[in-house]
């Protein structure tokens, strides 16, 4: 896996969250805002592209198991792309 970090403004992801990423890549290492990092893949399957985030450990200490969650837009902005989380897959 390429690391290539962005970065978010809470501790945990959620719906309707927006993350900036590069275009041109689709393995990240997402910071949030506790500092904490998880990694996490962009996976092209089926209409909609999923986001698949690995587990990991808060600064207070909540574990967060791995998650898949599903895109509900994309939008590319020069050499960004935009995501805005839809639910997770359970």
């Amino acid at each position: 896996m390429t690391v290539h970090l962005f970065q978010t403004s809470s501790a945990h992801l959620a719906s309707g969250m927006i993350l900036d990423a590069p275009l041109e890549y689709d393995d990240f290492l997402l910071q949030f805002g506790d500092e904490t990092e998880a990694r996490a893949e962009l996976v092209h399957a089926g209409e909609r592209p999923l986001l698949v985030v690995g587990g990991y450990m808060t600064m207070d200490g909540t574990v967060v198991d791995e998650c898949t969650w599903m895109i509900s837009e994309v939008t590319v902005r020069g050499d960004r792309r935009i995501l805005r989380l839809g639910d997770p897959l359970e």
